[in-house]
């Protein structure tokens, strides 16, 4: 599709302004079950999305056949904008004045064949049941790779476009022993194929997995927790909602109208990082042309701006920060590679310091068992038993309950080991003064 001459001819047809949204994405997806091909899906999509002010209404259209003709293209618009009955001023976005560079590692997915990657997770899945007598399956052994590019050109001038790629392994692993059994689940993600390392996903599954064997619960009671930094980043990402200008609009999010004041520890940083160099994602510009920045949400435990797309901005008389992403066919707001801000010492180091506590290594019911809202939380966990500043033994059958706020004000030390997902969310291992656990 020629989008100038399209833009050209919607100008010239009473259209004040028009703008082209082109998202690719290419997906391989590979899985193997007791050394059987079980799954070999390739897909490629090219989806168009195209929004335009026409008597001052806005109208969408999207497509998947962009060798539609312009005539239809602009007849469907004008049907759809003469439809709205809102009274809402709609504009599109000129552009910001300059945007970030980011620099990505080549993509070398198509250097690999298919028959390689089939024969990786065919050795993973040999080498898990090999580590340790008591893994007894792996029931999941799955290969990934996505290939992204967005462009965004309109009738103002804005033509910005960026590209993002990444392999992943997703491995699953059950041990068994005595009546006990567990399960342990690991993910690696990296840019490049040849990145992947498949002995330590291999050993990372494994010893998560047989670790867990005969855990127990414990007596109930109030104790020091590490939370440890896979952990942490799940239960920030359960809360992130109240960062959003959206929730302040709404009046759903208890830090509206707290910028300025402490919300947290002072070892407490939220950072907003779109352009982090080692990141799986990077963003040079939001999904509404508006260039991206990194920026500190919390410093040192002030809080100090809510995210914002065009919309939320213009509520609040102020400027987008660069977060407004497309959530369906709609344009949202929300983080980019969103994190707490790792400290300087080892979660060994804070573990060390324990007389008697737990280290958290998860977290179940996060959908069901937090309120953004009011940052109560009540949820099942597992984890370790910390004794004399050593890790003891497993512990399950617990339940963690608290709330975020009060959490965050009791953050005694932050450790230097980030995780950040592929989801664009993490936290380094974090030690909590004292959280209530019930068990026994």
């Amino acid at each position: 599709m020629n989008y100038t001459r399209l833009m050209e001819k919607a100008l010239a047809s009473g259209f004040s302004d028009l703008e082209v949204y082109e998202s690719y994405n290419r997906e391989l997806t590979i899985s193997i079950f007791n050394g059987k091909l079980e799954k070999n899906v390739q897909s490629e999509m090219t989806t168009v999305t195209i929004r335009a002010i026409y008597e001052g209404k806005m109208a969408y259209l999207q497509l998947e056949n962009t060798a539609e003709k312009p005539e239809f293209i602009l007849n469907s618009l004008k049907n759809n904008a003469t439809s709205l009955t809102t009274d809402e001023k709609f504009s599109i976005f000129e552009g910001s004045k300059r945007y970030p560079r980011t620099k990505k590692s080549p993509c070398d997915f198509d250097a690999h064949n298919n028959a390689e990657k089939i024969d990786l997770l065919m050795k993973i899945e040999t080498t898990i049941r090999g580590i340790d007598a008591r893994i007894m399956m792996v029931p999941y052994c799955q290969y990934n790779e996505n290939v992204s590019r967005v462009r965004i050109v309109n009738s103002k001038g804005l033509k910005v476009k960026k590209a993002n790629h990444y392999a992943a392994l997703i491995t699953q692993a059950v041990a068994r022993e005595n009546e006990d059994s567990q399960s342990g689940f690991e993910i690696q993600v990296k840019h490049q194929f040849q990145d992947l390392d498949m002995q330590k996903i291999c050993e990372t599954v494994a010893k998560k997995t047989v670790a867990m064997l005969n855990a127990k619960s414990i007596a109930s009671k109030e104790y020091p927790v590490i939370i440890q930094n896979e952990t942490m980043g799940d239960l920030f990402a359960s809360f992130q909602s109240i960062f959003s200008g959206e929730a302040a609009i709404k009046k759903i999010t208890p830090l509206l109208g707290k910028e300025e004041q402490s919300i947290a520890s002072p070892l407490i940083s939220i950072i907003d990082a779109p352009l982090k160099k080692d990141a799986i994602f990077t963003h040079p510009f939001d999904d509404e042309g508006v260039a991206c920045y990194d920026k500190k949400v919390v410093d040192k435990g002030v809080f100090k701006t809510f995210l914002h797309n065009l919309k939320t901005a213009q509520y609040f008389n102020t400027q987008s920060t660069g977060n407004g992403f497309k959530q369906g066919a709609n344009v949202g707001v929300s983080g980019t590679n969103f994190y707490i801000a790792p400290g300087k010492t080892t979660k060994e180091s804070l573990i060390a310091k324990i007389k008697e506590g737990l280290l958290i290594t998860e977290l179940d019911g996060l959908h069901a068992g937090v309120n953004p809202i009011s940052g109560d939380f009540s949820l099942k966990a597992s984890g370790f038993l910390i004794v004399d500043g050593k890790v003891s033994r497993p512990v399950s059958l617990i339940v963690m309950a608290g709330n975020f706020f009060n959490l965050l004000n009791q953050v005694e030390a932050v450790a230097s080991d980030l995780y950040l997902s592929v989801n664009g969310i993490g936290a380094p291992s974090i030690k909590i003064n004292k959280i209530a656990i019930s068990g026994e």
